[in-house]
């Protein structure tokens, strides 16, 4: 009999959802799969400003088909940060990946007749190391549409100072996302704002950095896909 009991109470907690919460399960369930795209990203960290074309239907490693200034011309810091861009960018620019940094326990704080804005202590998601363990100190909201479960706008921040190692230091951190609709209505990232000041083995840090992309059209030759 007891074995009955919490063999029905395991079904029982399988058949709950996942959150209390029907518009957060919605924007988990949301696929990035989709039409894929070529668009332009501006780049900006108040020392440099590029323009890259990114093609979603390239290899990866090979989705920058552009980059402006050109790559060759640049020197010291600013070639190699081009460098770093161009073989870093993967082409992911859904909003819907922020749907892994939000628990199950978000708070609903606001709301409108079309979206709701949750906040809570963002998950790592699939960040690792010493960036994962920083995610415990910040603070996050998100704006998910009711209907769709599209994701509208994400914001990170840290309510106070936090030393993620014992030898760095984060005075100040935010990071704010506003999201468009692509032409097939998955939401992407319109704009990234990246702020943090702080120290780090005795050198103060005081990093910026701006993203936004335009111009999504679909590339020469057209494609399916999740990037």
């Amino acid at each position: 009999m007891r074995r009955l009991a919490l063999a029905s109470l395991a079904f029982a907690l399988a058949a709950l959802p996942a959150s209390a919460d029907a518009v957060l399960d919605l924007a988990k369930s949301v696929s990035k799969e989709g039409p894929l795209y070529v668009y332009d990203l501006d780049y900006n960290d108040g020392s440099d400003q590029f323009r890259m074309t990114v093609d979603q239907s390239q290899p990866k490693g090979e989705r920058v088909i552009k980059f402006s200034p050109a790559v060759a011309t640049l020197k010291g810091e600013a070639a190699k940060k081009a460098d770093k861009l161009v073989k870093s960018t993967a082409g992911d620019i859904w909003c819907s990946s922020f749907a892994e940094n939000i628990p199950a326990t978000a708070k609903r704080v606001s709301e409108t007749p079309t979206a709701a804005t949750y906040s809570f202590t963002p998950l790592p998601g699939k960040q690792k190391g010493q960036i994962a363990a920083a995610y415990k100190y910040l603070t996050a909201t998100a704006t998910i549409d009711k209907t769709s479960g599209a994701i509208l706008a994400y914001e990170m921040t840290s309510p106070k100072a936090f030393k993620p190692v014992p030898v760095a230091k984060v005075e100040k951190l935010s990071m704010k996302v506003a999201c468009k609709p692509a032409p097939d209505g998955r939401t992407y990232v319109d704009t990234l704002a990246f702020n943090l000041k702080g120290s780090a083995m005795m050198q103060s840090l005081d990093q910026m950095e701006t993203r936004r992309i335009t111009n999504l059209k679909a590339p020469a030759r057209s494609g399916f896909g999740s990037q």
